[in-house]
């Protein structure tokens, strides 16, 4: 389908790209990985036709439909509401629902212009083929996946910020109906519950799809292949990102092996040659050895930083109590409440994940834990020898980007040099490397140096806000065992799902101005946030209970859920089935002569009303995930 041979780009000196040959395969779902800064979005580029490669070629079909979120981009639009930018994603749906509405004027004046009927009925025809009847349904579906509220829909889609925008982009993407689909990080603006909508919907996209991202939840669930793009190359993997990490270790292993032996008899040339290099009867055999020694393979080994060894100091034990809120309500004013009747009581060594959608209160919760925001009524208690480590979503933003990596420590601080090189040391910081300026730092290196001053006085409860943000997938795998290894108490909000699974943190749900506490990770919450969907009177309780032992007590009542959603649908499907059976009899209708066209233009219009709020329905039905 789409076909690179030989392609290499080169940005003024910089070579990005370097004679990479790739094939991709119609309705493939590809992941494309690497390090930040290695060409992920320069290929994509290269694939949409945006740059042209400086040498080699690429082969894409002719007149195939493409749609390409960028991961910047700058939107541009007129006055239209958000409904109305979101459903326009198709320029020939808009070019024949304007020729519609003309025609219809005309018909307004000449009933009997059979010429216009037929021209109508046309366009009608087409606009059905090209789902134009579905669009306001699909992009209300879309909008609401994607944390939209239904009263959003009306207002001037300019009036929203860069990141709603981004989210707007993305519906507009997905329901353009494209046979190949190219997302840059589509995940960046999300939060879990647009995340969980988003694979969802993906899962069922019939096209090819190529997806750069360094969420692994949605690589290992999404797609069935890897391009890896790094160090100017890019390889091709027969599998998701799990299988990719797999082989890329066995890559390596096998390599380090083909290295050892290598250096090995470079060692057993060299030794000879040093032996017998002043021995005239051996000159020939050491020229031999000479000239083998520097026609041998040379294995560039490459390790991934992720490896970066870190020591994390372990803090001074907490009391049992580390934190706890009671009946605690917190609004930026008394009528703006943000988090109401809030109890919350957290113990030593527990991790939390705080989830819930943008704007619920998780950072305010976290800020109120960390004594940055006080309560307006209920009372919080620190307990006994708490040392409260807090890191913000701007954590990047703190650092000064003048400063070195030894200043950033050393400043305001009574460490004496050699203390401030070991704790950089511990945190994977080399001995030139400490002298780098904070600004050409990455996302990884900087949360390093953030962690490294926060233990430069070993805090036992660390409160982290949305860490993973700028972090690529290498960061994030290092930020992982970072928080494994650390013997303490641990808050943190983040989007990133397979971070928080690796954790096993338990979750805190914030939502509706409450927080609801699950004795369990988020496969447990799913499982019980999914079952209160389907049963609006299954409530769950935020206290300790055995988690295998409510399985077995409930699965007679989840097949029971299973059975009555089949049964449902099934309804939904038929009565779908019966009424898209008398939309074709309508349309049908306005090729006889003697057809009333503006009464089956009504009842066209009604039985499209119909048709999307049976699909809504079925839509919502539908994304509820089976229990298990």
């Amino acid at each position: 389908m789409i076909n690179l041979s030989n392609v290499s780009k080169y940005f003024g000196t910089q070579d990005v790209l370097n004679g990479i040959d790739i094939q991709i395969n119609e309705y493939e779902k590809i992941g494309i990985v690497g390090p930040n800064g290695q060409g992920k979005s320069t290929f994509f580029n290269l694939i949409s036709g945006e740059i042209n490669p400086d040498e080699g070629y690429i082969n894409t079909p002719k007149k195939i439909t493409m749609s390409y979120m960028h991961q910047n981009v700058k939107l541009s639009y007129k006055k239209e509401s958000l409904i109305e930018y979101t459903e326009n994603s198709n320029p020939n749906l808009t070019k024949i629902k304007n020729e519609i509405k003309n025609i219809n004027n005309q018909i307004q004046k000449e009933p009997k212009n059979t010429l216009l009927v037929n021209k109508l009925d046309d366009l009608h025809e087409n606009y059905a083929l090209l789902d134009g009847y579905e669009m306001t349904h699909k992009a209300k579906t879309a909008l609401s996946g994607l944390g939209f509220k239904e009263n959003q829909y009306v207002e001037p889609f300019k009036n929203f910020s860069g990141g709603w925008k981004m989210r707007a982009e993305l519906a507009r993407l997905l329901i353009s109906n494209p046979k190949i689909l190219l997302l840059d990080e589509p995940s960046n603006y999300l939060d879990l519950p647009a995340i969980e909508w988003l694979k969802k919907y993906l899962e069922n996209f019939n096209g090819t799809m190529l997806m750069i991202s360094h969420d692994r939840y949605l690589l290992n669930s999404l797609t069935s292949k890897t391009i890896e793009i790094s160090n100017r190359n890019a390889i091709k993997y027969e599998g998701n990102y799990e299988y990719y990490i797999n082989e890329k270790n066995k890559r390596l292993e096998h390599e380090l092996n083909k290295e050892k032996n290598l250096s090995k008899k470079r060692n057993e040339i060299q030794n000879f040659i040093d032996k017998f290099r002043a021995n005239s009867k051996k000159a020939s055999l050491v020229q031999s050895r000479i000239k083998m020694l520097d026609k041998m393979e040379q294995v560039d080994v490459k390790i991934n930083k992720a490896s970066t060894n870190i020591r994390i100091p372990t803090p001074p034990a907490s009391g049992k109590n580390v934190i706890s809120i009671s009946t605690g309500d917190f609004g930026y004013t008394e009528k703006e409440i943000i988090l109401k009747s809030v109890d919350l009581n957290i113990d030593r060594n527990e991790k939390f994940a705080f989830i819930g959608a943008n704007g619920a209160g998780k950072t305010t919760l976290l800020k109120i834990l960390a004594g940055k925001l006080k309560l307006q009524r209920g009372d919080i208690k620190v307990g006994h020898n708490v040392i409260i480590g807090y890191q913000s979503q701007e954590f990047g933003e703190t650092l000064n980007p003048d400063l070195s990596v030894f200043e950033t420590l050393s400043k305001d601080n009574d460490l004496n040099d050699n203390d401030v090189r070991k704790i950089l040391g511990d945190f994977g910081f080399s001995k030139d490397s400490i002298y780098k300026k904070t600004k050409v730092l990455s996302g990884g290196e900087k949360i390093r140096l953030s962690f490294a001053k926060m233990f430069s006085n070993p805090p036992n409860y660390l409160i982290l806000d949305e860490p993973t943000t700028h972090l690529d997938i290498d960061g994030r795998a290092g930020l992982e065992k970072l928080l494994k290894d650390y013997e303490g108490t641990i808050c943190i909000v983040s989007h990133d799902i397979t971070f928080i699974r690796n954790l096993d943190a338990h979750i805190i749900h914030v939502n509706n101005n409450e927080i609801n506490r699950y004795y369990g990770n988020y496969d447990y919450f799913l499982n019980k946030s999914n079952n209160q969907l389907i049963n609006k009177n299954s409530e769950i309780k935020t206290k300790k209970i055995n988690y295998k032992k409510e399985q077995r007590k409930s699965k007679a009542e989840l097949r029971l859920i299973k059975q009555q959603k089949t049964k449902k649908l099934k309804s939904l499907e038929k009565s779908l089935d019966e009424l898209h059976k008398h939309q074709k009899v309508l349309i049908d209708k306005t090729k006889e002569s003697d057809a009333d066209f503006m009464k089956i233009n009504t009842a066209l219009n009604e039985t499209a009303k119909k048709i999307k709020l049976i699909e809504s329905e079925w839509e919502t039905i539908s994304q509820i995930t089976d229990p298990q």
